[in-house]
This record gives structure tokens, sequence and C-alpha cells, in this order.
């Protein structure tokens, strides 16, 4: 089971695989595919493809609070439009759970469908509202870290915000785009695989998690110093 979010009853892949190309992805869940080797070449190299098999048997219940998340292993904005026809349909089929949709690319994956199940939670991945940064880190730019559309540009009608790897931000604005969305969650949390990101400084995150508190419910992940602020004497 991907344990990204302790809410998360079940990883369901009907869909797998990511074109962003994200430096952090690469020894998580990128890594976690090279077990597949065996079993789907495709899974293994995360190019996007279908497993429609895996939409032939019912999900779990979901508890108040909890979902499924649907897919965990890749970002559905590279699926066909059929396939996520499909994951729609899969979806409205067990009305009675609750089902998470993550992207980096909301715009383009949610705002042109016109009705999406109400037991669909839309998410998106914003880490920052930064395209440059100043840290010590190696990275200086988003582009250096992502292909993935700038975060700023991802700002649409979302019941999910992860913050997650939280990289470095420019405090008023990352408040205001996030107040923008109006999501129910807000995830923060720090890179768990050393890559070295360009990550805040603890205090500023712990002030932002303050602020965000006063129209979100903030869940906490990974909570620490910036890498560099521990190799600091």
């Amino acid at each position: 089971m991907n344990r990204m979010y302790e809410e998360n009853v079940k990883s369901l892949n009907p869909f797998v695989g990511c074109l962003h190309d994200c430096v952090y992805c690469k020894p998580s869940f990128q890594a976690q595919m090279k077990r597949q080797k065996k079993r789907c070449t495709l899974c293994y190299d995360f190019k996007p493809h279908f497993h429609p098999e895996r939409l032939l048997k019912p999900p779990p219940r979901t508890e108040e609070g909890e979902f499924i998340f649907f897919p965990s292993m890749g970002d559905p904005v590279f699926c066909r439009p059929d396939w996520f026809l499909e994951m729609r349909e899969y979806a409205w089929r067990y009305h009675d759970r609750r089902f998470l949709t993550q992207t980096k690319n909301p715009i383009r994956l949610f705002e042109p469908i016109r009705e999406m199940p109400n037991n669909m939670f839309k998410a998106a991945t914003i880490e920052t509202n930064l395209t440059e940064f100043d840290t010590p880190s190696k990275y200086k730019s988003y582009s250096e870290i992502s292909k993935a559309p700038p975060p700023p540009r991802r700002v649409c009608d979302l019941d999910v915000v992860t913050v997650e790897p939280i990289l470095d931000f420019k405090f008023n604005g990352m408040v205001n785009l996030i107040w923008d969305i109006h999501p129910e969650i807000v995830y923060i949390g720090y890179d768990n695989h050393n890559c070295r990101l360009p990550e805040p400084p603890l205090k500023k995150t712990l002030e932002l998690i303050e602020k965000l508190e006063k129209f979100a419910e903030v869940r906490r992940k990974t909570i620490r110093k910036a890498w560099y602020e521990e190799a600091s004497p």
C-alpha cells in the first residue's frame, strides 16, 4: 500500500506513468516501479499506459475521511481521454466510496470535464509559487526540478492541495495562491528522499501553516528543518 497519505485505504492504479520527470520522483515512485520489471515493462519504465483489468474488481469501502488514491503511480493528465473516462465511470459506479485523483496539471485534466463524480476529489501538487530560487540547493529554477507546468499555473477549483515536497516560496503570494483555490484540505511536507531541494527554512513553513489554518484544514506530513539548516553549525 502506498502511504503517501495516511487516509489512503488503497492505491488503485489502472493508469501508471508520468512524463513530468520530477527529480524527487525518481527515488520514490519510480523506484517502486522498478520492482515491476517481470510483470510489466511499461510500469518498470514509468511510461504512461493503462491497465483496464484493475477496474474489474470493486474497491474497498471508505470510512469518513478516508479515500482511495486513484491513481497513485502516475499523473493522469497523461491518460488518453477514453482511459480517464473509464476511471471516471468506475468512480460513479462506486458512488459510496471516495477517490482522490491528483495531478500537476489540473487545468488541463479537470477543467475540460463538465461533470466529475462528487466522490472523486480533485487534487493538485503545488510545491511553491516561485520559478526561481535563491537557496544553497543546486537547483536554481523550477524547470531544473520538473517538466510540469510552473505551480502558479495550476490554480483552478480543487478539493485538495498538496504542498509536498515543499519548496521555497514567496510568503504572501503562496497564501494568496492557495486561498484562490479554496481547498478543503492542504497537505504540507518536506522531501523524504534527501534530494537537497530548494527548501524553505522551517520557521517560514510553520508560519505558512499557521496562516493557511485560518481558512483550510492543514494536515502535516514530514515537517523538519531544511537540509541546509541541519548542516549549519
